[in-house]
């Protein structure tokens, strides 16, 4: 039995003093208890892994990449804190998609839980940096091909507006798979026909997608206001106006935010994105993604004013929710 000791300890009922104690591996619960190791942490916070929902690369490997680059990115990602995550792939020919998902698991560092294909069902007029040829009209042969290749589809993405999209969100659905509404200049009427249909997410709010106005609500708009949903965002300070990210919590709480890093950091050539701080850019100036690790965003929103334990459910806990893990 390992205790760790003299932390301030996050559980589901706020935060405790205790011990947090950890045998063969597993979290017992805080208390105070024979152990036969102790480490002593006075001063720091203990919480639950952090859980990246829209994560493409870590450390420079790739998700879309060779098999050892999926290992690297998993060492990587536990190294700075995040346990669990869903291996991210931007829109690419079918059978790329496929080989992703039948390509394995990362043998060390955090946990891949599954894949999470961003497109390829995008708008080609909201794609932001995904490539504009790999984007396809949804197809529900196409998605029970996909899924056909292997158990690791958790999270699709994709535009309500298209032709065909409700049909593609109820077979997703329907064979539990979580769909998100993003890349989309949907109307607000078409994204709640989706969320009826079954979606129960909106990819990196805010971006990529139809706004916030008085009279067109728009996807930001559905994602602000619709029940049971738990909305992505990117919180880098430049993706999203910080006081964006706090309307947004104030909206759904931290039950229904899920901060992300949709890192991109080794997903093309060095030249091809150009590093702004925590932000990658394509050539033209356009957002490409971030560089951001996922404690950074926890530091972030803490310092515009979410409380702690609040971020680090919108890092841990929701997300895991989000995908049914325990």
């Amino acid at each position: 039995m390992l205790a760790l000791r003299g932390g301030r300890v996050l559980t589901a009922d706020g935060w405790s003093c205790d011990d947090l104690l950890i045998d063969g591996g597993t979290v017992v619960a805080p208390g105070r208890g024979e152990a036969d190791h102790v480490l002593d942490v006075t001063g720091a916070v203990v919480a639950p892994g952090m859980v990246d929902l829209h994560v493409h690369a870590a450390g420079g490997h790739s998700a879309q990449g060779p098999r050892s680059d999926l290992d690297g990115m998993a060492r990587c990602l536990a190294a700075a804190g995040t346990t669990s995550f869903l291996a991210t792939a931007s829109a690419a020919p079918l059978e790329e998609l496929r080989d992703l998902l039948g390509g394995g698991r990362p043998s060390a560092g955090a946990r891949c839980v599954g894949v999470h294909l961003e497109g390829p069902w995008l708008s080609p007029d909201a794609a932001g940096a995904q490539p504009p040829g790999a984007l396809r009209s949804p197809s529900v042969d196409e998605a029970l091909s996909l899924l056909s290749a292997g158990d690791d589809l958790r999270c699709v993405t994709l535009a309500p507006e298209l032709p065909g999209a409700l049909d593609v969100v109820s077979a997703l659905v329907a064979r539990g798979v979580r769909v998100s509404l993003g890349h989309s200049t949907t109307s607000y009427e078409d994204a709640v026909a989706a969320l009826a249909a079954g979606a129960r997410g909106v990819t990196h709010c805010f971006n990529a997608m139809s706004q916030l106005s008085g009279r067109d609500p728009g996807l930001v708009g559905a994602a602000l206001s619709w029940p049971d949903l738990v909305v992505e965002v990117i919180a880098d300070g430049v993706h999203v106006h910080p006081a964006a990210v706090l309307a947004l919590h104030a909206a759904r709480g931290p039950e229904g935010v899920a901060l992300v890093s949709d890192c991109v950091d080794g997903c093309a050539p060095a030249d091809a994105l150009v590093r702004d701080g925590d932000v990658l850019r394509l050539p033209d100036g356009r957002l490409a993604g971030s560089a951001l690790a996922l404690v950074d965003a926890v530091r972030n929103v803490v310092s515009w004013g979410v409380p702690l334990a609040d971020a680090l459910a919108m890092s841990s806990t929701t997300p895991a929710a989000a995908l049914g893990l325990d």
